[in-house]
Order: C-alpha cells, then structure tokens, then sequence
C-alpha cells in the first residue's frame, strides 16, 4: 500500500511537472520612503504619504503593497502596454468586463518587502521572460506616477475647497468688522478702546477710594477735637488748652505779651497808686490784649470748624465721585457682555482666514515642487532561467506526500480492520489462551467435489509429514498438557460464524490424538449441516439422532475409519428441533457412554452466532475448543461466542486460529520453524518427497 501510494504520487507529480507551462519571473526594487523630501521648511504636504508610529508605519507599506497589486495601477499598466493586442491577453480583452486585463495582471504580479528595509520587490510571472520584467518595470513606474498623481489630486481638491472657504470667511471678516465698528461708534467707544476705558474707570474709582478714605479718616480725627471745642467754647481755660489754640503763635505772642504787662503792672502798682497815669495806660493795655486773646481764641476754634465743615463736603463730594465711577463701571461691563461676542466673532474669523490663506498659499507652492516619497531601485532584467515548474522539488513533495500518505491509509486500514489474525489479538481481545496456530490446507470450496473435501479434511493423515500436519501436534500436546493428570475426554470443537475451519479442525485433531495411540471418536452434533460422513465416507442413514429417540444403537452407528483408532458417530437424518435433542438427558448419557468407550470424543457442534447448541454441548463435556479463522473472523462475533459460552458454564480450554499465512513474521520464530523443520525432516511437499523418493 506504501509503495503503490508513493508511486502513484510521483507519477501524477511527474505528469502534473510535465504538462506545466514554463513560468518566468522578473523583480524590480523600488524604495518607499515613509514621507516625501521636505523641500519647504514648515510647509506640509496636503496628503501625507508617511507617517511616524511603529504599528502606523507597517500599515502604511502593507498599504502600499495592496496599491501596488490594485485594480487602478493594473489598468494603467495594461493601457501603457496595450496589452490588450497581446494575443494572451486578448480573449481577457474582448470580454464584457473591463477590468478582465488588468485582473490577468493582478495575478501575475506580487509584492514582497524586503526584511528590514524600505525596499519592495515587485515580482511579475509571466510565460514570456521579456514580457514578465517588461511588465515589473512598467508596474513600478505607473505606481510611482500613480502615487504621485495621488498627492496633487490631493492638493488640487484641498486648494479649491480653500479657494471657497477664502471667498467664505473673508465675507464673515468684513461682516463682523462692520458689526464690531457700528457698536462702538453707538457706545462711544471710537476714541478709546472698551479695555482702555474699563482700565481708566477702574484706575479712577481706586484713586477717588484712596482719597476717599483719607478723607474720611482726616474727618474722624477732626470730629475727636472738635467735641473737645465744643466743649470748651464758652469756657476760656479749657480753651486755652485744646491743642490747636496752643499752637496758635498769635495767641502764644498774646499769651507773652500780656504776662509782661501783667510783671509790668504789678511793678507799677509797687510804685504808684491804681489812679496813676501809667497803671491806668497799663490797665488799658491789658484789657486790649484781653479781647484780643479771647477774640484770637475765638477766630481759632472758628477756623477749626470751618476745617472740619470742608473736610464733610470733600468727604460728601468723592463718595458721589466714587458712584458715578461704579456707575460707569457697570455701564462699561454691560457693554463688554455685547461687546465680547462680537470681538471675538471678529478674531476668530481673521484667524480662520489667516489660516486659509496662509495654508492656500502652501499647497500652491507644494502642487508646484512635485516631490515623490517613491523611487526606482533596480530595474527588471529578463530573466535566463525559468523558475516553475521545479521537477526535482515537485517529485520530492509527491514522494513525501506519497509516503505519508500510504502510511496513513495502511495505518487506517489497519485501525479499521477488526478481525482477529495473530495470537496476540486473541489473547488481548479474548483473554484466552491460544492452543496453536494452522495453515490453509487444501481447498476451501465448500461446492467442491466430494474427494476433493475428503482430500483437505484428511489432509494430515494423507500427509502426515506436512506443516499442518506439525501445527495439529502440538496443539493437541498443549491440550493434553493444559491437566496432565486428568486431561479432557470429552471436547466440544466449534467457532463463532460458518466457513471458520471447525469441522476441518475437529477432523485434523482427531487424527493427531488417533496417530498417539488414543482411541478417539469423533460425533456429528451439527444437526443443521452435517458433514463428517462426507469426509469420512460413511454413510449417514442413522446416526446420533436415531440413537438419542431410540432407532438406533451406538455400535449400530458408530463407524470405523481408514484412519487407525478413528471412528466416527455420524449425525444421521436431520430433526425438525435438534435443540430439543441436545437438552434430553438421553443424550447427555449417549455422551458419557462414548466416554467410557474411548479415550477421547471430539464433538462437531455448529458456530454459536447460529444457534445455542454449542453452549449446551460445551456444559455436557469437559471443555470447549474455540475455532477462529486467521484476518476474518470479527473480534466482536468471538467475543460473543465467548459470552456465550461462559454464560452457560462451558470450560474454554483455549482457541485456535486456523487458516493463516506463515509468511507473515507476526507469527513467530516457532512457526518458521515447524515450516522448516517439516521441509527439512519429511522432505518437504509430498511431490518433493515422490520426487526424492
């Protein structure tokens, strides 16, 4: 199966190489650079063609390897060439589908990037080695044109939305510029910004809060002396006392000078009389000084309050100062909450139009430049050699495959195959020992003619010198060995389905314990297909079932053999319930009297998957021998048969594979043996032993 399956692959490998068109292939090496040459400092491309990231970088070659593969680049290849009058591509090109060129192309081209680098090779396959690296050169630079066209569509579209956007939002400038000047010139405001007059406002109402509080805590010290004159004011000497009257300098010179009238009085009173001229000119002195004294303390404290009056109306004056600046700082914030919006309406449309004016003026100058990200490498260069198909590869692919597949599918047959071929199956499914093993004898037609029949079931006795002959031996040595002391007599011989060897089996050991010397009987209890009188040529008018109803006698029906110490018991007529046969207790004591009359008694029975008298007959007799048939008999019928056996209680006494081939070394070394030993020690076949004869 390994061998048929091996060459089976190299041969269609080898017709499959054989029919294959020779394919050439072509690379040409372009350079994808992750952005374009920056020829502007600052000035950005519309379309970016690269970009930064790691992750972002390898999804923008894979990218650029589908684009190079698309449908859009290989029409563009297929229009350049005009591969369309190609004779191999004009079936494609008078097809109803437009895109069938460029489709034949697509599968002929593909990109594969070279490892850490920015490299792409573009291999194309192709039939003709010109036309593939034709076609590779062709694909790099229709992808270089189209990766530049790409870009300054880009540009193109991006600067005529500018264009519109430009138109837009100077429109929106001059707009809000109008709107922003009609408030002011309503609010006044053309002089002086709202910021310049909202600072002078507010610089003016901390001023006059400044001067406020001075005011207010000047006015606060002046009412503290002023209870004090008032207190005072029609009380000279506590006059005299208040600070300001002390520190008059005309009430402290009118304060000296009458002191020194006083000194000067008191020196004229020492000298003259009161009515004297001078101390009446003193007296007058002093009392002029007197009302002068009071009087200046009078303008004084008159002064002070006049002070203090002019402090409370400079007081009173900045505090209606200080609400009309809040006024007007409140008037000014209920401008600005107009005023803002529409200055800020006004600023960010002149940036947006900054914007688009600066970023037009950039994409005109970059639809200029042309710049590409791409570039020719190498060229294609046709190729010598083609590279498929490989006969050395496709051969070595076709073998490994043939033999991996051969293996498997005997490996499968093998695990599918459930039949028993070897002892080592019978003892590991059946828990069984296995007696022996024999080979195939004679021929296994059951329509044969009856000599023929007779010829294979007493093969061994015509043949005693043969391997089955060797292999029945020592079965029945295993058997008689299995209790030395007290073998079996009596022994049930069947198999689990039909056509497995019994009867053959029966007969072969009947005539190796016969050949030992042991007076052997062997009974028909096949009452279904009888076949020992056909083997044996006797005839089968009565037979055990005549002597189980009591027709017959058993020396009436027993019959001698040509085989010495052999007899037979053949079946007799067919009964309509040989089971009912089988259950009477008449034949349970026909069974124990041919035990006493011979040595051992070999009962034929039919396969237990037909019927249940094998597992009667295997409770009347001292074992049971289980008869299989070598790569045929299924492990589940012999299975059953042995449930079936124990189940009625029948001793196993062991199985025997019949029909196998001794070629086959799972057997074991004992069996060449006996094949040797047989050819070797008899001569061999019995034409060898005529002939050496």
């Amino acid at each position: 199966m390994v061998a048929l399956t091996t060459l089976a692959a190299m041969g269609v490998a080898f017709l499959y190489t054989y029919r294959q068109p020779k394919i050439y292939e072509a690379t040409c090496q372009i350079v994808i650079e992750p952005m374009s040459p920056q020829v502007l400092q600052g000035v950005k491309d519309v379309v970016e063609l690269g970009t930064g990231t790691y992750w972002a970088t390898k999804e923008f070659y894979e990218t650029q390897y589908r684009i190079i593969q698309s449908t859009a680049v290989a029409m563009r290849v297929a229009e350049k060439l005009g591969l369309g009058n190609d004779p191999d591509f004009r079936e494609a090109a008078q097809s109803k589908d437009p895109t069938a060129v460029a489709r034949m192309i697509q599968s002929r081209v593909r990109v594969q990037p070279v490892k850490d680098s920015r490299i792409g090779s573009i291999i194309v396959e192709d039939v003709k080695p010109q036309r593939a690296a034709l076609i590779a050169n062709t694909v790099g630079e229709t992808y270089m044109e189209y990766n530049l066209d790409y870009k300054l569509e880009g540009a193109k579209t991006a600067n005529a939305w500018l264009s519109e956007q430009a138109i837009e939002y100077k429109k929106k400038l001059r707009d809000s510029e109008l709107g922003l000047y009609e408030f002011r010139r309503q609010r006044n405001l053309l002089a002086a910004r709202l910021d310049d007059r909202q600072s002078m406002t507010a610089q003016n109402l901390e001023n006059v809060s400044a001067a406020l509080s001075k005011v207010r805590l000047k006015r606060i010290e002046i009412e503290a002396a002023r209870k004090l004159i008032l207190s005072a004011k029609d009380d000279i000497n506590r006059a005299e006392s208040i600070p300001e009257v002390q520190a008059s300098e005309v009430v402290t010179g009118l304060r000296r000078a009458f002191v020194q009238l006083s000194k000067d009085r008191a020196e004229l009173l020492a000298k003259y009389g009161p009515e004297h001229p001078k101390m009446k000119m003193v007296e007058g002195q002093i009392q002029s000084i007197q009302e002068a004294y009071h009087k200046e303390i009078a303008n004084v404290l008159a002064t002070f309050e006049n002070e203090y009056l002019a402090v409370v109306d400079q007081e009173k004056a900045l505090m209606r100062a200080m609400e009309d600046e809040k006024k007007e700082a409140i008037e000014l914030s209920k401008v600005e909450v107009e005023y803002k919006p529409l200055s800020r309406d006004n600023e960010e449309n002149l940036k947006l139009y900054n914007l688009i004016s600066t970023r037009e003026r950039e994409i005109d100058l970059t639809g200029l430049l042309r710049t590409n990200n791409v570039r020719l490498l190498e060229r294609a260069i046709v190729p010598g050699a083609p590279v498929r198909p490989r006969p050395v590869q496709n051969l070595m692919i076709a073998f490994l495959v043939g033999l991996g597949g051969g293996i498997g599918i005997a490996l499968l047959i093998e695990a599918l195959d459930n039949t028993l071929k070897s002892p080592s199956d019978v003892e590991a499914y059946l828990g069984i020992p296995v007696l022996g093993l024999i080979p195939v004898i004679g021929n296994k037609d059951e329509k044969a003619s009856p000599d023929k029949i007779r010829e294979r079931d007493l093969g061994i006795f015509m043949d005693p010198k043969s391997l089955a002959a060797e292999c029945c031996r020592s079965i029945r040595t295993n058997i008689l060995f299995m209790s030395p002391d007290h073998p079996p007599h009596t022994i049930v011989v069947t198999s689990p389905s039909p056509q497995e060897g019994k009867t053959t089996t029966t007969i072969n050991l009947a005539v190796t314990m016969a050949e030992a010397g042991a007076r052997v009987l062997i009974i028909d209890t096949d009452m279904r297909r009888p076949r020992l009188h056909r083997s044996f040529g006797v005839p089968n008018q009565a037979g055990i079932s005549t002597v189980v109803v009591g027709n017959s006698t058993l020396d009436e029906v027993i019959k001698r053999t040509e085989v010495p110490n052999l007899d037979v018991l053949p079946c007799g007529p067919l009964p309509p319930n040989p089971s009912e046969l089988l259950h009477a207790e008449r034949f349970a004591q026909i069974i124990r009297d041919c035990a006493k009359r011979y040595d051992r008694v070999l009962l034929d029975s039919p396969p237990t998957s037909a019927v249940t008298d094998p597992a009667v007959l295997g409770n009347l007799c001292d074992g049971v021998l289980l008869v299989v048939k070598g790569g045929q008999t299924k492990r589940e019928s012999a299975a059953l048969a042995r449930r079936q056996l124990l189940a009625a209680k029948a001793k196993i006494l062991g199985v025997i594979v019949n029909e196998i081939d001794f070629s086959n070394p799972s057997y074991g070394y004992q069996y060449y043996y006996y094949r040797d030993y047989a050819r070797y020690g008899y001569g061999g076949s019995p034409e060898e032993r005529e002939a050496s004869s």
